[in-house]
């Protein structure tokens, strides 16, 4: 028995079918990048942090349903930077993005670029809530949402539920920004400022001569420990004349109780 060469005609048909099954293939196979669920990727990340690789599974309309699951665990850049660009081609552009959804947005908020903040309105308490947590922003990202800011609102009208709002984006502000507020709002948001991180110097300064007023807690005379407790790392930048005679009333070693109000759950009792 012999065997003949396939012909010319035969192996550009052979060719052909083997091109084309590798093109189903393909196709199935990218049918398949957007096959996960936001209820799917809920089990999934159950046990363990939502990988780039189940992100990219899902479609942009399942990331923003997702949100609230998807902010809520500490992200790296690239998983941030993917969500984020997933909403903002679900909404074409950024200033469509519906407050609702910029206020799920909590660790996401990473991925974030100071210029981003541009086309967003900041005026919305629940938005800023979600701004002024603390994910270790660069201080370009919170100078930028602190300009967002000052367009709506000036220091003098900030109440209790701004400045709590508010929190790491008050850690930008300038000094005198931060004198300008009602000593009143202050000391009842004073719990919350107490426990800030890596403010600018003149802000926690700032909060410490509003801390001396009379409608704040008024004359060092007659506080407490519960009250430096309350202060929390503004007592540190108290005039020296003051901290001198607190350490008098108190005993040297009153500022332990600052490390106490930031590192500790439970509230201060005045």
């Amino acid at each position: 028995m012999s065997f003949t060469k396939p012909s010319e005609t035969g192996k550009r048909e052979g060719l052909r079918t083997l091109v084309m099954y590798a093109v189903i293939i393909f196709l199935l196979s990218a049918g398949n990048i957007s096959c996960l669920t936001c209820k799917e990727v809920v089990v999934v990340s159950k046990n363990t942090n939502v990988t780039l690789k189940d992100l990219e599974k899902l479609s942009s309309k399942e990331i923003v349903n997702c949100l609230s699951h998807l902010g809520r665990v500490k992200l790296n850049n690239s998983q941030a930077g993917f969500i984020w660009n997933s909403i903002i081609d679900f909404y074409k552009d950024i200033s469509n993005i519906p407050n609702e959804v910029l206020s799920l947005l909590r660790w996401i908020t990473i991925a974030i670029k100071p210029k981003d903040y541009q086309n967003l309105t900041l005026s919305n308490l629940d938005v800023i809530t979600n701004f002024g947590l603390d994910y270790g922003l660069s201080k370009e990202q919170l100078s930028a949402i602190a300009d967002r800011v000052r367009e709506d609102k000036e220091p003098e009208d900030y109440t209790f539920y701004d400045l709590s709002a508010l929190r790491q984006i008050l850690c930008v502000f300038e000094g005198d920004e931060i004198e300008r507020i009602h000593p009143k709002a202050y000391k009842e948001a004073a719990v919350l400022i107490g426990k800030l991180k890596h403010c600018n110097y003149d802000v926690f300064e700032g909060f410490a001569k509003l801390a001396l007023d009379k409608d704040a807690f008024g004359s060092p005379d007659y506080w407490k420990i519960d009250t430096i407790c309350i202060l929390g790392g503004v007592a540190k930048y108290l005039p020296e004349e003051v901290t001198l005679k607190l350490k008098g009333k108190l005993g040297d070693d009153f500022l332990k109780e600052t490390d106490k109000h930031i590192t500790r759950e439970e509230d201060c009792d005045d």
